[in-house]
């Protein structure tokens, strides 16, 4: 690491550079986070890995509209077959219904076998449901045959709909997905009796977070790919690369996306949204955690009172219980003093008798 603080001091890079003389660059820097400037700086300087997360390079390093894309091999490696991209399928590639809502995707391709893949890259599984996935390869399907101004529905063919693969990569996975401590997940929909149909929607979830945690090293490609995406430090990276030459043209083309000002400004725009959505998220969970206190807080009155109440009624059924002890207990002694007073009365009866009987004549 040492060579690379060495390089940060005698090397003036591009960022420190615009830093000074272009006005643009500099207003967007300073919009970031004192974490998020060091951050960037660092990367401007060699010392930390570029996010190959961030829509910038993400989408850089897998164009699918470029000669040696490698966007085939990365989805082949995910889903476990061969495919091949064919191009990218813009807002032109798709056709829109009048009545449908735009979404926004990140990056949609079709392979040679007509097949239709979206691949979503998200900082955060909070902001990715399961049902937002489910639009968002929904839209895709109906997109297929969507029906356009003036268009009758007998004129649709839906055999021209083709199957569509969404595919999710999480930098940080939702907690279900933790808990099962293994990083690929793939979906479909299947028939509870055996029937097999062609049902069009696939998703195949990716989670780093739980892949770093959980360190496979079982020689897979997926690994190679995962284990590529998710270094941050550059000693790391050499090495990596020292054993997986084919990856360091990619590298190259990353650290060249460092160095140009289009490249800073985009990686700086993307670090930018991500701190928004990290400071949506924080006060997203700041207001539930507010919430759930109050909540709890509300809880704890209700059975304070229940238990309050409970203690009352402890208390007056002990009294109660005392002052039945307290009537017993007189009952008691006032029927010990009917039964003294019976048998005195039972000893008097005896001996008049006895004194009636000895005055009878014989």
């Amino acid at each position: 690491m040492n060579r690379n603080k060495n390089k940060a001091k005698n090397k003036e890079t591009n960022l420190r550079v615009l830093l000074d003389t272009d006005p643009e660059v500099k207003a967007a820097f300073e919009r970031l986070s004192e974490q998020g400037q060091k951050e960037m700086l660092a990367i401007s300087d060699e010392i930390r890995v570029p996010n190959l997360l961030s829509d910038t390079i993400f989408k850089a390093i897998f164009d699918p509209d470029v000669k040696d894309s490698l966007l085939s091999d990365f989805i082949s490696c995910i889903l476990g077959r061969k495919v091949k991209v064919l191009h990218s399928l813009k807002n032109e590639g798709l056709r829109h219904s009048i009545y449908s809502k735009g979404i926004v995707l990140d990056i949609v391709v079709q392979f040679e076998d007509g097949s239709i893949a979206n691949v979503e890259i998200q900082r955060s599984g909070i902001k990715l449901s399961p049902k937002r996935a489910a639009c968002y390869s929904a839209d895709i399907v109906t997109r297929q045959y969507a029906i356009t101004q003036g268009q009758a529905k007998s004129e649709i063919d839906y055999d021209i709909i083709q199957p569509v693969y969404t595919i999710i990569i999480f930098e940080e996975s939702p907690r279900e997905f933790k808990e099962t401590k293994k990083y690929k997940h793939f979906f479909q929909q299947k028939s509870d009796t055996g029937v097999e149909l062609e049902l069009l929607q696939y998703y195949a979830y990716i989670c780093l977070d739980v892949f770093k945690a959980e360190k496979p090293r079982v020689g897979k490609k997926i690994d190679t790919w995962l284990e590529f995406l998710t270094i941050q430090d550059t000693d790391k990276m050499e090495a990596f690369l020292k054993k997986n030459k084919s990856f360091q043209t990619v590298y190259d083309r990353v650290i060249l996306m460092s160095k140009d000002r289009e490249g800073l400004m985009n990686m700086i725009t993307d670090m930018l949204a991500n701190e928004d959505i990290v400071g949506s998220i924080n006060r997203t969970n700041e207001s539930i955690i507010k919430r759930q206190r109050r909540e709890l807080a509300e809880k704890d009155k209700i059975l304070k009172e229940k238990e309050k109440t409970l203690k009352d009624k402890e208390r007056t059924l002990k009294e109660n219980e005392k002052a039945h002890q307290r009537e017993l207990q007189k009952k008691e002694k006032t029927l010990k003093t009917y039964r003294e007073e019976l048998q005195e009365k039972d000893a008097l009866i005896r001996e008049l008798q006895q004194q009636l009987a000895a005055k009878k004549p014989d």
